[in-house]
């Protein structure tokens, strides 16, 4: 696996994008760019394979996103990367470029507000493992929960509001900064 950060995977997912590749093609650019261009075949398959189940999980939450919030989702059962499109491919890539990519240390610092974004995300994988798998994921998911509410209250934001911005970040898919915002009426 070659280092890389989430700034280039995103460049190179962009052009990829603007040249007419669909999101599979996406995440096969990011799946070649995480495994390195000399990755043997059985390396890329691998990389690929993990690179495809992180983006179908966040497949799964944003569609599940939709269900609870409209009661019914736009992706038939049988839907695939390819028919995702606008904001909600780009949601889906962007979780991917995440989790394969590095930070880019001159583009990025890991603040407070990066920080609770992961625990975000790991609050969302913990509640989708209570789903799929029962409560033994119930403790974890409630830990990440209480240390992203504890950040959120070092950050100059009220209990109340935090309470109501991790729930509508749950809810929406959103980051949690996007969630303060809206749930503070900023947005």
């Amino acid at each position: 696996m070659q280092t890389i950060t989430r700034a280039e995977l995103l460049k190179a997912v962009e052009e990829v994008r603007d040249a007419g590749g669909t999101t599979t093609h996406l995440l096969h650019t990011i799946a070649r760019m995480s495994a390195g261009p000399a990755a043997a075949p059985r390396e890329f398959e691998l990389e690929s394979a993990s690179v495809f189940d992180t983006a179908g999980f966040h497949f799964d939450c944003l569609s599940s996103g939709y269900e609870r919030t409209t009661g019914a989702t736009p992706y038939a059962p049988d839907a695939t990367f390819d028919d995702l499109t606008g904001d909600d491919q780009t949601k889906v890539i962007q979780h991917v470029i995440n989790e394969f990519g590095d930070l880019d240390e001159e583009a990025e610092e890991a603040g407070p507000i990066v920080l609770a974004d992961h625990l975000l995300d790991g609050l969302r994988i913990a509640r989708k493992l209570c789903e799929e798998y029962g409560e033994h994921f119930r403790p974890a998911a409630a830990k990440t929960q209480a240390a992203l509410y504890e950040l959120l209250l070092t950050q100059s934001v009220g209990p109340k509001l935090a309470v109501e911005s991790i729930g509508h970040a749950l809810l929406t898919g959103c980051c949690i900064r996007e969630a303060v915002a809206e749930m503070d009426g900023q947005l």
